[in-house]
Order: C-alpha cells, then structure tokens, then sequence
C-alpha cells in the first residue's frame, strides 16, 4: 500500500454522497486525517464509522460564501470537490453549484496553502452546450484553473454502484411499470444504398465506470497536478443494453418502448415539477450526446488493474 497518504490531512466537500462513501472508505485504509464538509449533519454522521476511531470528523457548513468555505480549509494537505447536483430547485441552481462553487473552493486552497486540489466533473462536458447541468459543470472547471491551475479534475462517465441513482432508478421503475423507457431517436441505415431504415432499439451509448474503481483512481493519482482525466469503464452499452442487464439480474419481463427525444421532452416536462423528478428537460439534453471517451478507459486501466464492468458488479447489488 502507498504512503504517500500517511500523515496528509484530507477534506472532502460532498463527501456524504454517493462516490463520497466510497472514497471514503478507501482513503481510511490509509494513516490520514479525513475531514467531511456537509449542510447535512444528521446525513453524515454514520460516515464516522467508516474509518478508525477518530480518523473522520464531520464538519458542517452552513453556507458556500468565501469566508465559511475558507475557514473549512484552513490547515488541510489536500482538498477534494464531488459537490454535484442533478437537478434544480429553488435552494440550488447549477450555476451556484457547479459553476461558481468550484472557483470559490480554488482560491480559498490557494490562499491556504493547500497543496493538492482534485475537481470531481463529468464526462462530455465541454462538449454540450445545449444542457445547463453540462454548461454549468464546464463552467466550474474554467473558474477552478483560474484560481488553483495546478488542480486535477476528472471527468467520469455515468457511475454505477450500491446506492446509484441510474442503475436504480430503472430497477424500482421496472418494479412499478410493465414497460421501460429506450429513450433517443431513432437511427437510420440504408439497406442497399437507398432503402432508409429506423433502427428505435439502441439509444444513448454509454460506457459506465465502476464507483469503487473510481474512487481507488481518486486516490492514485491524487498527488497529480494540473491534470484533466477522461474516465470511462471496459464496455461501451447503449440504453437498451443496460435496461436488458438489469432485467436479466431481477429475473423480470418488462416491454422495452422506444421514446423519441421529442416525447421524453415532454414527459419531462411533466415529471420535472415534482419535488424529487426522475426525469427532467435538461436531463433530455444531455441524453442527446453519447457517454462515451475513447481515452476513458485507457486512463482508468493505467492506474486500476481490471476495471470492472456493469455485467459483473449488478449482480450484487440489484434484486
């Protein structure tokens, strides 16, 4: 085991999320000092229990203005941002979140003396310019470089795991409804130079990482400096595909309906003003561009022996 972790004092804001426990779990093997910034104290209490005695404390923040963010930094080695929304309300806007947060956390480090500073983002991002979560995400990076240019950001594609909110969401819909969702328009080929075909069954690719290989990653390169890491699992699935998995693995039948870009849009307008939506406008946006990175997994496969693909670890996780 490394130890390049041993004696560094760690922070974490969002670290009560989903990657945020596993990362966790995996820097307490080491002998570091953890510190979990979170608004929701009550949330992150069990996270305590992750690491040896003492070795975790939870830090609650009551705001995301300059001063309350610096004070949290003070004294830390390194400092890690997985502060990530996927959807609005009236408390929190992606362009707080994920636009302005990002450089606020950036200067603070500077000024502190924080060595290390490591931006979780998302795959794609610089390449959307029609979704505001992907605008928004892009936008943090920009104002993180322009504060803290030594700091390393990585760019996951979707991840899967215990506790995801992709895998499952279509497992508890597929508990609920005798059909599931293929959304993505139709593609079309053209048998014998002239005849066009749609082809509704593929939708959106994607090449899912693993959340416990994400985060052992995290840790790997979390000494590297001004880096930006594309980062994306073994196989490259299309929507269909991923549905298919889950349903083999619940042991389920369930009617596979193709819904155009145009019909989710609607849905989604719908489903979006409900207090925790499954589905929203925006999110209909970023379905639009494939989930993929040809460098994603040559990235990860450099630092992680055998990433882990969505066939072997839903098994253990999806009933």
């Amino acid at each position: 085991m490394s130890t390049s972790l041993n004696g560094k004092k760690i922070l974490i804001f969002g670290g009560s999320g989903f990657i945020g426990k596993y990362l966790i779990s995996r820097l307490s093997q080491y002998s570091c000092t953890i510190k979990v910034v979170s608004r929701n104290f009550k949330k992150v209490k069990k996270l305590r229990f992750l690491g040896n005695l003492g070795q975790i404390e939870i830090i609650k923040l009551n705001n995301f203005s300059e001063k309350s963010i610096s004070e949290k930094i003070i004294g830390s080695d390194i400092v890690i941002n997985l502060i990530g929304i996927l959807y609005e309300n009236k408390f929190q806007r992606f362009h707080n979140i994920h636009g302005e947060l990002p450089g606020i956390i950036g200067k603070a480090s500077k000024q502190k003396g924080v060595s290390h500073v490591i931006h979780v983002s998302a795959l794609g991002v610089e390449k959307n310019t029609q979704s505001h979560y992907a605008k928004s995400k892009f936008l943090g990076e920009k104002n993180l470089k322009s504060e803290f240019p030594d700091a390393c950001i990585i760019r996951p594609s979707v991840v899967f795991g215990k506790e995801d909110n992709f895998i499952n969401l279509f497992s508890k819909i597929s508990n609920l409804s005798p059909f599931l969702p293929i959304i993505g328009d139709p593609k079309i080929t053209f048998k014998k130079k002239f005849l066009p075909i749609l082809n509704f069954s593929e939708g959106t690719l994607f090449q899912p990482i693993y959340v416990g290989d994400l985060a052992e990653f995290i840790i790997k390169t979390i000494n590297h400096k001004s880096r930006i890491y594309n980062l994306a699992g073994p196989n490259i699935l299309n929507f269909k595909e991923i549905i298919k998995i889950i349903l083999k693995y619940k042991k389920v039948r369930r009617l596979c309906i193709p819904v155009p870009f145009f019909l989710a849009n609607l849905l989604a307008s719908l489903l979006e003003k409900f207090p925790h939506p499954i589905l929203t406008k925006d999110q209909v946006k970023l379905l639009k561009k494939d989930n993929i990175s040809k460098t994603g997994y040559s990235n990860l496969s450099k630092h992680i022996r055998n990433p882990k693909s969505l066939e072997v670890i839903v098994p253990t996780y999806i009933t």
